[in-house]
């Protein structure tokens, strides 16, 4: 208690006590931690003539009063901030440190201890899909703020946010692989991150007249979208896209059929820049109707790169630049553009390696037994780079947390050079990294009428789009041959002869697209001709489509130069997208007619079965 003079002049005696400091309390309470401060500046700005008139010794103490008490407030609301010592084991140095770590984890799966979950995720949705331990392991503040490892420019995510917080439906273009699939995950693309990010969207920010929703296209990784980019332009609107190309830009490499310059010796991760730079500078200059929001998002890492033998050969690794690792790359280029860049395998693969190698990959008679959450065996669904179910939990609360997070820091004050030049009326880019001027032209700013094509991997028009260039068909059959049913295309097994009919575009490019696998898949010749059935046609036909590709040698390469093999045929475990050019070039506005027969398996095939899959052509 301490005396008071009020305006009229009366002496009182003012207490400050737990009625005082009542509307405080009921300020702060359900508060995430970096919205504290307005309540309790405002607080104390109402106190302030009170505190002032206080004597020196007791406003001293008062002082510390109210310091305390916040102190005692934020660690009873917020436990995570003051160390959270119920989750926080004391390891002895003088015992095995690994022990010790993976121990504690057992006893901390069993239920859902992040405290982030309550601040993040609404509760009808919380209750729905984050119970207690349905997350593949807990979440700290300092991940969080490492999944950020690129801010970028933001202008175009605030326009994103202020749409959701106006009440405006939204839609989210998702330009990723079969991570964003949900491959291998229980329950399929219903528990997948693109699935749980949408209910949280619905929950958190209600629109009106609807829902936010979101597309997924049938592309798997740069080059596929490059050239299906017909696919992005049919969408008429999209509000925020993201881009998950960090796993599958691994499986592109060797060449670039559609440089139209020499680049040199080149590496597999400079082919992926290459194709990942024209879809961000295209994206860039696409109005849907608005300027989308763009968002590089780096999900999952290619697990089996890090893992002992017999799944990889660890000499091998060693000699590779960042084990398959798309990230460094795609960092690299977002922020030239000043993409904003979320990234959970930024911080998954530090935690899941950081232990040792056979933590990160028990053997096989303890990996039901694998108690450390954060492993990369107990993260993936697979050997590949396939995250589980709670996995997908962990993806969806990242970009809902980064999401309010840029929320919370949106009216800061910029430069005018911060300014996003690409959402101006005529958007100005920076100059490209990879491609060259006449690139730049063909593939950029004519992107919207660079090719004419067919598409064979979009299951949902389906023959219509296609079935009048077909004039010749023995053998080849459309169909969706992967578990989901949902990766389309032209399929030929053991033997098949198909004959389409092409316009010759301004180069000349006859750019065909089909899938490569390490099982199964064969190898097939592709030709242009001017006839159907005419003598060349047919003497390829009876003397190189009826023999195998070990027999043929090395005549298709050098004494027959207008046929081309498509080789299907991969290394890796792994069934991914490949481009190939013919040799032969049309010309300009002349009908052409390509031919693609599946030769009989050779001794290179793996696998008991002999088959071909045709996703596209393009021509340009």
């Amino acid at each position: 208690r301490e005396p008071h003079t009020t305006a009229g002049g009366k002496n009182e005696h003012v207490s400050l006590n737990i009625v005082t400091l009542r509307p405080l309390w009921k300020a702060v309470r359900g508060r995430p931690p970096g919205l504290l401060w307005p309540p309790v500046a405002s607080w104390c700005r109402e106190k302030n003539q009170f505190i002032s008139n206080m004597d020196g010794s007791w406003r001293t103490l008062l002082h510390i009063l109210i310091g305390v008490a916040i102190g005692v407030l934020i660690s009873h609301e917020f436990p995570s901030l003051s160390g959270n010592l119920s989750s926080v084991s004391i390891i002895d140095d003088r015992g095995p440190r690994v022990d010790s770590i993976v121990t504690r984890n057992e006893s901390r799966r069993q239920i859902d201890t992040s405290p982030f979950i309550g601040d993040i995720i609404p509760e009808k949705l919380r209750e729905r899909r984050y119970g207690a331990g349905k997350m593949a392991f807990e979440v700290s503040t300092t991940m969080l703020r490492s999944s950020r490892p690129i801010v970028g420019n933001t202008q175009r995510l605030h326009s994103f946010i202020r749409k959701l917080s106006a009440g405006k439906c939204t839609t989210v273009l998702i330009m990723g692989g079969s991570v964003s699939g949900g491959h291998n995950v229980k329950g399929g693309p219903k528990n997948a991150y693109p699935q749980i990010f949408s209910e949280w969207l619905n929950e958190r920010y209600p629109c009106e007249g609807g829902s936010h929703t979101y597309k997924k296209t049938h592309a798997s990784n740069s080059p596929t979208h490059f050239s299906a980019w017909s696919m992005i332009e049919s969408i008429p609107v999209f509000d925020l896209v993201l881009l998950e190309f960090n796993v599958n830009d691994h499986y592109v490499g060797g060449e670039i059929p559609h440089a139209l310059e020499d680049k040199g010796e080149i590496g597999e991760q400079y082919v992926s820049m290459f194709y990942f730079e024209v879809i961000i500078r295209r994206l860039l200059t696409m109005r849907t109707p608005d300027a989308p929001a763009i968002v590089t998002f780096n999900a999952d890492y290619i697990g089996r790169a890090w893992a002992p033998p017999p799944y990889f050969d660890l000499t091998t690794g060693r000699k590779t630049l960042f084990r398959f690792n798309q990230e460094p790359m795609k960092l690299w280029l977002s922020n030239l553009y000043e993409i904003p860049v979320i990234s959970v395998a930024i911080w998954h693969l530090v935690l899941a390696s950081k232990l040792g190698i056979n933590i990160q990959f028990p053997s096989k008679d303890k990996i039901k037994n694998n108690t450390y959450p954060y492993s990369t065996s107990s993260w993936h669904a697979d050997r590949c780079c396939h995250p589980k179910t709670g996995g997908h939990l962990v993806l969806g609360l990242v970009l809902a947390w980064c999401l309010i997070d840029e929320e919370r820091r949106m009216g800061t004050e910029k430069f005018e050079i911060e300014h996003d030049y690409t959402t101006d009326d005529n958007p100005v880019l920076r100059d490209p990294i990879y491609l060259s001027e006449e690139e730049d032209d063909l593939y950029v700013k004519g992107s919207a009428v660079i090719f004419s094509g067919l598409d064979f991997s979009d299951g949902a028009v389906g023959e219509d789009s296609w079935k009048d260039s077909v004039k010749l068909n023995v053998g080849w059959s459309h169909l969706a041959d992967n578990k989901e049913k949902d990766k389309f295309g032209l399929i030929a097994e053991d033997s098949g002869h198909l004959v389409l009919e092409l316009q010759g575009g301004k180069h000349g490019v006859v750019d065909v697209q089909y899938l490569v696998s390490y099982r199964d898949f064969g190898v097939a010749l592709a030709w242009i001709s001017d006839t159907l059935d005419g003598p060349v046609d047919t003497k390829y036909l009876e003397k190189y489509c009826n023999e195998p590709l070990n027999n043929l040698g090395g005549a298709v390469g050098s004494k027959m130069r207008e046929l081309t093999r498509l080789v299907g045929i991969w290394d890796e475990s792994a069934s991914v997208p490949k481009s190939t050019l013919l040799e032969t070039k049309l010309k300009e506005g002349k009908s052409s007619l390509l031919h693609i027969c599946l030769l009989p398996p050779s001794d290179k095939l793996q696998g008991d079965k002999n088959k071909f899959k045709l996703l596209g052509v393009r021509v340009y």
